[in-house]
């Protein structure tokens, strides 16, 4: 079992280390695109306030405040947008930390952590974290869950480094 937990754990490293630097993965649906022709800085700037707009309507239809009490304890949510220029989409980071009964909603670590990005335009789900709110080396304890497009990872900052290109330029 730990050979086979092993084996996998190298081979989703090596995975994520051919993805080239300074690239964004090509999204899933990039053949469907289109290309369009370079914006000029105020259609860049419009499209970045658009996105921002969308974003902070979708967080507060879905969230209201972003605090919300369950049988099992209390999630808190947060947001944050990008309008990337290269790909033509506003992406919306979700993260949501669920505190657990008994654990401390004002400390910096929560039971468990969950971030979602999307392309709220098209409403489609890049990636997808849920796992330890904590990244500890070597874990402790694995991510549930941790794709952005089709790549896996193993660990929240692996999560984050493939999410990195579409949340800045």
């Amino acid at each position: 079992m730990f050979l086979r937990l092993g084996l996998l754990t190298l081979l989703v490293a090596l995975a994520a280390c051919d993805a080239p630097r300074g690239t964004a993965p090509v999204p899933a649906k990039a053949e469907d695109r289109e290309v369009e022709p370079v914006l000029s800085q105020q259609q860049v700037h419009e499209r970045t306030e658009q996105c921002g707009k969308k974003s902070r309507e979708e967080f507060r239809r879905a969230w209201n405040e972003g605090t919300v009490m369950t049988a099992h304890g209390q999630m808190r949510a947060e947001f944050t947008n990008h309008y990337n220029v290269k790909l033509n989409s506003c992406f919306y980071l979700l993260t949501v930390n669920h505190y657990t009964n008994g654990s401390d909603p004002g400390s910096a670590a929560a039971s468990t952590l969950n971030k979602m990005l999307f392309d709220i335009n098209e409403g489609e789900r890049y990636g997808e974290y849920l796992g330890p709110a904590t990244d500890e080396s070597p874990p402790v304890k694995f991510p549930e869950t941790c794709k952005v497009v089709s790549l896996n990872c193993a660990s929240r900052r692996e999560w984050e480094v493939l999410v990195g290109p579409y949340m800045e330029d």
